[in-house]
């Protein structure tokens, strides 16, 4: 009964800490992309298996480097019975971040942790701050789903290697599926199942074997499929992409500082406005935690280490080197677990949290990491809030400054609209869609001149930008030269086939052009 009720206690916890994001709206990053823009396609349960034969973004070519689609599925799912309401893509958020509590919670108990202990850790995870943008940004759950899919594929790998059932074996497999197309840094599923094998069970090197047909057979599939999707399997070269994860190498004490002291947390988190500081005054608790301890589960430690360290790594390789990277929270949501187990690996560690006396110190640290997530929640509350912060905490950040830039020309406040994406365009000349927000403010100021400069200026950084393109095609149409709206018209459809402001545009000018003959 006792076990039971961990279980509700994490459940209803979670519920109850994340309850007011269920009313909060889009951030209009990325959600309006992968949602909004794509309700057409969301809402169609035929397109099922089209999701697997499109990039994440699906027509929009903004990232053309992710293949993700087990997340576009959960969207569907979402769309089917929410469409443009934010509610029910909140509220899978988080259930997807109470059932990889859950699993969290289990896993630690498959590997022989004490009942109270992995509970108490499981409770850490689950309030911890810096999972918060998973939970609270739609777009966030492709890491809880990531690591859903991870934990259950080493609980079923922990029953086969255990019992030797076909069944656990077949569920391994199909979770591995599952996982490697959520996110790709589930194709580290298999070196980490091998290092388990080999440090927990390895009498049990055997059954390498016929995992090894599994793993090939499965990777091979995600790799025709993402080649046919992507046309390009390496988005950059692996001299770029070293040299990329170098230069990303200090990300590594922003993530490590905000895991022991989540008090500089962001939105949109960019190395040169963060400090690093917490980084390292975290990797020197750390230390001393280790020297305290002494004594060390080894074995945990170790694969807890190589968790971390390379579930971590491969988010600081960005697709386009041009773009200010961006160090977003959710990303840490995998990592973390490894570093738990690192930190439940040492001795005096795991009896501190078992011993009565300490009770109030280790209730006192849940509750204080739960007051944080609370109010760091209401950050993602609306679009307006979420690029406000943005701006706040990143102020060296072009896309910030952008999409703040955006929100504000909702709001009719043009003029500071103006100087956002100004400001945005003096950190980035080639920051995309700036120029051509531009020309939309100039557009409807009329100031024709002005907007044709910033919609050309947009396509020769952006050449298929489907928007550029349509609202050049305005202001030529303004204008009076029909001909030139008319092919950049054309052009934008054939960019974007869904565009249908463009179809009717084209066949008002066409019914125009066929009552006058």
């Amino acid at each position: 009964m006792r076990k039971n009720i961990n279980y509700f206690l994490i459940f209803f916890l979670g519920f109850f800490l994340y309850l007011p994001s269920l009313f909060f709206g889009f951030s209009y990053f990325d959600d309006n992309v992968l949602v909004l823009d794509n309700l057409f396609f969301l809402k169609n349960l035929g397109n099922f298996f089209k999701a697997f034969q499109i990039e994440v973004f699906h027509i929009h070519n903004f990232s053309a480097a992710y293949y993700r689609p087990i997340l576009t599925l959960s969207f569907m799912f979402d769309a089917l019975i929410s469409g443009k309401s934010p509610f029910f893509y909140h509220l899978t958020n988080v259930f997807y971040h109470l059932i990889a509590s859950l699993l969290f919670y289990l896993f630690l108990k498959k590997l022989k942790i004490e009942e109270k202990v992995a509970f108490l850790f499981s409770l850490i995870f689950l309030v911890h701050p810096v999972l918060t943008q998973a939970v609270s940004w739609i777009p966030g759950r492709n890491d809880s789903l990531l690591t859903i899919f991870t934990l259950v594929a080493f609980i079923f790998l922990i029953e086969y290697l255990e019992k030797r059932k076909i069944a656990n074996f077949i569920f391994y497999l199909f979770f591995f599926f599952l996982a490697l197309f959520t996110k790709e840094n589930a194709i580290l599923i298999p070196f980490f199942s091998i290092l388990f094998i080999f440090l927990f069970y390895p009498e049990k090197k055997i059954y390498l074997t016929e995992l090894f047909f599994g793993w090939w057979g499965i990777g091979f599939f995600w790799f025709i499929m993402r080649q046919m999707v992507l046309k390009n399997f390496f988005y950059l070269s692996f001299p770029q992409m070293f040299s990329a994860l170098i230069f990303n190498l200090p990300a590594l004490f922003l993530y490590l500082g905000k895991i022991f002291f989540p008090f500089n947390l962001s939105v949109l988190p960019t190395l040169k406005d963060s400090t690093l500081f917490f980084g390292y005054l975290a990797l020197f608790v750390f230390i001393l935690l280790l020297f305290w301890s002494r004594k060390v589960n080894f074995k945990l430690f170790v694969f807890g280490f190589f968790w971390f360290i390379f579930f971590l790594l491969p988010n600081f390789i960005r697709p386009n080197p041009k773009i200010t990277a961006n160090f977003l929270e959710h990303r840490i949501y995998l990592p973390l677990v490894g570093f738990l187990m690192m930190i439940v690996s040492l001795e005096k560690v795991k009896n501190f949290f078992l011993e009565k006396k300490n009770k109030f110190f280790v209730y006192f640290l849940i509750i204080f990491f739960a007051a944080i997530t609370f109010f760091h929640q209401f950050n993602f509350k609306d679009w307006f809030t979420f690029w406000q912060k943005a701006v706040f905490t990143s102020p060296s950040s072009p896309l910030a400054h952008r999409n703040f830039g955006v929100m504000l020309y909702f709001e009719g406040k043009l003029e500071e609209a103006e100087r956002e994406y100004k400001k945005a365009l003096e950190i980035n000349p080639e920051e995309p869609m700036a120029n051509n927000n531009l020309g939309v403010i100039y557009l409807r100021k009329k100031d024709f001149k002005k907007a044709i400069s910033y919609f050309e200026k947009e396509l020769k950084v952006n050449p298929n930008y489907d928007n550029a393109l349509f609202n050049l095609g305005l202001v030529y149409h303004n204008l009076g030269q029909k001909e030139k709206a008319v092919l950049l018209w054309k052009k934008t459809v054939e960019v974007n086939p869904y565009y249908l402001d463009a179809y009717k545009n084209l066949a008002n000018h066409y019914l125009l052009e066929k009552d006058r003959h």
